[in-house]
């Protein structure tokens, strides 16, 4: 929802640095595969954690997230092999955050509802990114488009993900704030699933 609106302000003021990246000769799947890499740096610092190295390379690998697309749509180099290779790598990234913060013993019960370990939170998170991104290839296939469907989507996702584990090592707190973050996130991004079935069911028209 939010990320369609950041996605088109970001695009537009961002196009002229595209262009001139294009100019060197840098492919989108080479940003694509670079951010890869810094998301599994990312998720390292977190396992060791060390949270302001993985804040700080989680930024950047956020950045290398969007600009792909961007290099792509600016330098009129999209293609149907580079919209496949950042679906698929993304869904990597995703497994790399989250099981960086269940193998680094990040996640706690939380106070109150403590049946629910932690554990269980980040499952239920990762179970939740990555039906929301199969929830729109899979209606799209079907001829039903489903961009800006849904409470949340991946920008969003990384960007409460990195503040929640910055806030936490602030305040010196982090394995309760950062259990917090994952269990709204899992929430938010179960929810955003539900909608793009809504949405699908309200859509398709079976013969």
């Amino acid at each position: 929802m939010l990320s369609k609106t950041l996605k088109n302000t970001a695009e537009r003021l961002l196009k002229p640095a595209a262009v001139f990246i294009g100019k060197f000769g840098i492919k989108p799947n080479h940003i694509t595969v670079i951010g890869l890499l810094l998301t599994f740096l990312a998720a390292w610092f977190i396992y060791n954690k060390e949270i302001y190295f993985a804040f700080l390379i989680g930024l950047i690998a956020s950045l290398f997230d969007g600009a792909d697309g961007l290099v792509a749509r600016a330098t009129g180099t999209s293609t149907k092999r580079g919209g496949y290779l950042d679906a698929v790598l993304d869904r990597y990234a995703d497994c790399l955050a989250f099981g960086a913060l269940i193998l680094g013993g990040w996640m706690e019960p939380i106070k109150g509802i403590d049946f629910i370990s932690g554990e269980m939170w980040a499952i239920a998170a990762l179970a939740g990114a990555f039906q929301t991104s199969y929830a729109r290839a899979a209606a799209e296939r079907l001829g039903i488009s489903q961009e800006g469907i849904g409470i949340i989507e991946r920008p969003e996702r990384l960007f409460i993900l990195g503040m929640g584990l910055l806030i936490g090592e602030l305040i010196d707190n982090v394995e309760i704030i950062i259990t917090l973050v994952v269990a709204v996130l899992a929430i938010l991004g179960n929810l955003t699933v539900i909608q793009r079935m809504l949405h699908f069911w309200g859509e398709a028209k079976d013969d």
